[in-house]
């Protein structure tokens, strides 16, 4: 299976994109596409959209670490890594939903059992 994305629908180049950051006295900040952090009381609009983008995109990471020994992460421009190596040629657009964390866990699972633990 192989799901080509258009640059629009891919992170930019900022691998920390979607990290929540907490500051004592400041609140909470989450990365965005670019790099730059964005406050929850000064742009809450922009974090809320933040939030919501980025929400399934963990929820996959998480079932991937629960379900295999391996280390499941994105990095640049939304790169599967996998024990922090890129799985080449493969773009994943992020899960806007449940289902499509469901279907993303089971196409990445299914091609990395197949392959012996590597994609």
């Amino acid at each position: 299976m192989k799901i080509n994305l258009s640059h629009e629908n891919r992170l930019h180049r900022n691998k920390d994109s979607g990290s929540l950051i907490h500051v004592s006295g400041e609140g909470c900040f989450i990365v965005d596409e670019y790099g730059r952090e964005v406050n929850t009381f000064v742009r809450e609009k922009e974090f809320n959209r933040l939030i919501d983008k980025f929400r399934y995109r963990q929820l996959l990471l998480d079932k991937l670490n629960q379900a295999h020994k391996e280390s499941f992460e994105f990095g640049e421009d939304n790169t599967l890594l996998i024990n922090d190596k890129p799985v080449k040629q493969r773009y994943w657009n992020m899960p806007k939903n449940e289902s499509e964390v469901g279907f993303y866990f089971k196409a990445i699972s299914d091609e990395f059992t197949i392959n012996g633990g590597s994609l």
